[in-house]
């Protein structure tokens, strides 16, 4: 069985990852492969809050990267309208709350740069419905193929 109090990483927990606020109601619980894929975003996320933190933060903070959905049972994924290949399904995707565009391009430019160390990154898609900014980020394991796929999307609803 999966405990959703399980850190994945020091500032990530599995109950974060996995945790949906729109649908709380849906049974949303992955698979132990899909926990270590989880486990795998957040090593890049740790990476990014640091990053981040140096160049953008304030001195003397530490300002957290808040995540707004990561794993998705398929249930959960039709019901938010996602894609039906979505790389929410497998674990290797976070959607990451941005305050406003440009948080959004900083923590896209850095996750681009802790891919010279780390490796290829699947997607990075800056998203915007009415006056919300998040980045979607994906990662798969390194014997799949990463597209490095930058994309930009408006959705008016």
């Amino acid at each position: 069985m999966v405990d959703s109090e399980t850190k994945l990483t020091e500032h990530f927990t599995l109950k974060e990852m996995v945790t949906s606020s729109s649908h709380p109601e849906i049974y949303n619980v992955p698979a132990p492969a899909q926990v270590e894929n989880l486990r795998h975003v957040c090593e890049w996320l740790e990476d990014l809050r640091k990053r981040y933190n140096e160049r953008y933060g304030t001195p003397g903070t530490d300002t957290p990267v808040r995540v707004s959905s990561g794993y998705r049972s398929y249930k959960l994924n039709n019901k938010v309208g996602g894609d039906k290949d979505s790389n929410h399904l497998s674990g290797y995707a976070a959607d990451l709350v941005c305050r406003d565009c440009a948080q959004a391009v900083q923590y896209a430019a850095l996750l681009m740069e802790i891919s010279v160390d780390r490796g290829p990154w699947d997607e990075l898609i800056i998203e915007k419905k009415f006056n919300h900014f998040w980045l979607h980020f994906a990662v798969r394991p390194q014997h799949l193929p990463n597209r490095c796929k930058v994309t930009v999307v408006t959705i008016h609803n």
